[in-house]
């Protein structure tokens, strides 16, 4: 069965709404003229899930990417257990760090 939070977000992909958790605990929506008011209420209503769950959803989308690009032989070509060690490495840094450099010196390193 689905939570209140998946029926939300599929009730805004079908309308084509758009949810983008940013800075302060705020959703960015839009196209605002898609959203009714009371599917705005229940957005509202459940604004702390919503945030964590689309935020999640954004984390395994680009863990899922990293590891893609990490087992590519366009890029380095590493072993899927190197790709899996990076991936899991950079979830671990801090939201401040860079991520890039941090990806290359980690692969640089798995690469010796």
């Amino acid at each position: 069965m689905k939570t209140s939070t998946q029926q939300i977000i599929q009730e805004c992909e079908a309308r084509g709404v758009e949810m983008t958790p940013v800075a302060g605990g705020r959703l960015w929506i839009e196209p605002e003229e898609n959203v009714t008011p009371e599917l705005l209420a229940r957005i509202r209503a459940h604004k702390p899930a919503l945030i964590a769950e689309l935020q999640a959803k954004r984390q395994a989308a680009v863990l899922h990417l990293c590891k893609q690009v990490l087992l590519g032989n366009e890029f380095f070509g590493c072993s899927a257990q190197i790709a899996n060690r990076i991936a899991d490495a950079l979830l671990k840094l801090p939201k401040s760090a860079n991520r890039d450099a941090a990806l290359v010196k980690l692969a640089q390193e798995a690469g010796r």
